[in-house]
C-alpha cells in the first residue's frame, strides 16, 4: 500500500493538491476553534473579552481556507487527480473511522467511571495519534508535528492539578496545535501563490 501511495503522491501545486491542503487547513481551523472555545468554557474563562478574541481568530482562521477553496470551484479534477485520490481514500477513511470510534469509546468509558477530567487529555492523545498516518498518507510532514504536539501537550497537561487550569491547558494545547498547523499550511499556500504569480 505504501508503494502505491508513494507512486501516486499528489504533485505540488496541482489543483487537487491545493484543494487538499486547503481542506486540511479548514478542518484544522474549525476543530481548533472548537478546542479553544472548550478551553474557555471548561476552564471557567468564557468572559466576553476572551470569547470575542477567540471568535475573531476563529472567523479569520476558517474564512481564509474557505475562500481559497471557493476559488478552485471552476477547476475540474483530472483523471490523474481522481486516480490519486482513489489510492489514498481507503486508508484516509479507515484512519478517520478508527479515530471517531476510539474517541467515542474513550469519552463514554471515562464518563462511565466518572473520570471526566481525563476526557480532553485522552481525546487529545487519540486525535494526535490520528495525525501521524495522515502525514504519511498525504506526504505532509506538518501533520507529524501536529500529532506530536497534541499527544505530548495532552500528556503534559496531566502535570497540572485536575480542574479549570488543566482544562485550559489540555483543550488549549490541542486548539493551538491545530491552529498553528492551519497557519503553516496557509502561509505555505500564500508563498507558493506569490511565486506562481512572479
Amino acid at each position: 500500500m505504501a508503494s502505491i501511495v508513494n507512486s501516486l503522491a499528489f504533485s505540488s501545486l496541482s489543483p487537487a493538491w491545493l484543494r487538499g491542503r486547503m481542506r486540511g487547513a479548514l478542518i484544522c481551523s474549525t476543530f481548533g476553534a472548537v478546542w479553544m472555545l472548550e478551553a474557555l468554557f471548561f476552564g471557567g474563562s468564557a468572559t466576553p473579552a476572551w470569547l470575542t478574541l477567540i471568535g475573531m481568530l476563529a472567523v479569520a482562521a476558517i474564512a481564509w481556507p474557505w475562500i481559497r477553496l471557493r476559488s478552485f470551484r471552476s477547476i475540474p479534477y483530472s483523471a490523474a487527480d481522481r486516480e490519486r485520490w482513489a489510492a489514498v481514500a481507503v486508508p484516509y477513511w479507515i484512519n478517520c473511522a478508527i479515530e471517531w470510534v476510539l474517541c467515542s469509546a474513550a469519552a463514554f468509558w471515562l464518563a462511565h467511571i466518572h473520570q471526566y477530567a481525563l476526557i480532553p487529555v485522552c481525546l487529545g492523545v487519540i486525535i494526535g495519534l490520528h495525525f501521524l498516518p495522515l502525514g504519511k498518507i498525504f506526504k505532509s510532514p506538518i501533520y507529524y508535528g501536529t500529532g506530536a504536539a497534541m499527544v505530548l501537550g495532552s500528556l503534559a497537561s496531566l502535570a497540572v492539578h485536575a480542574g479549570p487550569l488543566r482544562n485550559i491547558a489540555s483543550f488549549g494545547v490541542n486548539g493551538l496545535s491545530l491552529w498553528v498547523t492551519a497557519a503553516v499550511i496557509l502561509f505555505q499556500d500564500w508563498i507558493s501563490k506569490r511565486e506562481e504569480e512572479n
